[in-house]
């Protein structure tokens, strides 16, 4: 890809000097707060606010489409490679530490993994069911994802988002706990085990294996 440097943004904030890179934008909200509000809440009910969050989620997430659509196109060799793929490990970092930092949350238990998942953009997106099950191990599935959905109204048979979601996973449940091991159950185009549910789009399995 044209101008991409080895060195991810992240990276490069890092050298150039930021102590903590997740700190900058609350200390730039911070920062804000001192002339005004970011958003004026205080007349507003939980659920506008909630509705109005969603809704510029839903906008960025439309531009990281239109992004990766335009790689794809213009770059597919970039888009396939391992250095495109390793930016949705470091999405899924900077996700969980500014997460951690939001909730307080701490520890590396299954049960701050499952709430790190519950709290992360994926579960705002789509309805995402999450099922403890063991004190090492929860499963989570994707029901009806909205993502094939919009495949196919675009004219798509589906869409692979297996790698990228690996990826991600991968990076936000290692910021807690780095012996986390992400199995992929199936995804679309592969189709559930015998006893899947239909309205269950994908599946994953999320384990502590201490080595």
């Amino acid at each position: 890809m044209e101008g991409y440097s080895q060195r991810s943004f992240l990276q490069k904030r890092t050298e150039a000097g930021d102590k903590n890179v997740l700190e900058c934008g609350v200390k730039s909200r911070k920062a804000g707060q001192e002339e005004r509000e970011m958003l004026e809440i205080e007349g507003l009910s939980k659920e506008t606010v909630y509705n109005v969050m969603t809704e510029l989620l839903y906008s960025f997430n439309f531009m990281v489409y239109l992004f990766e659509d335009w790689v794809k196109t213009k770059h597919p060799e970039e888009f396939e490679s391992e250095e495109f793929r390793r930016l949705y490990g470091e999405f899924g970092s900077y996700q969980a530490k500014r997460l951690c930092k939001a909730l307080d949350i701490s520890g590396g238990g299954i049960d701050v993994l499952i709430k790190l998942m519950k709290h992360s953009h994926w579960t705002v997106f789509e309805n995402i069911e999450v099922e403890k099950l063991t004190e090492k191990s929860f499963r989570m599935r994707g029901i009806q994802c909205s993502a094939q959905k919009a495949a196919k109204r675009w004219g798509m048979e589906y869409n692979d988002c297996r790698i990228r979601s690996s990826r991600f996973c991968n990076g936000l449940f290692r910021v807690a706990n780095q012996n986390v091991k992400v199995r992929q159950v199936f995804a679309p185009p592969e189709i559930g085990p015998e006893g899947t549910p239909e309205n269950v789009s994908c599946e994953w399995l999320i384990s502590i294996e201490e080595k």
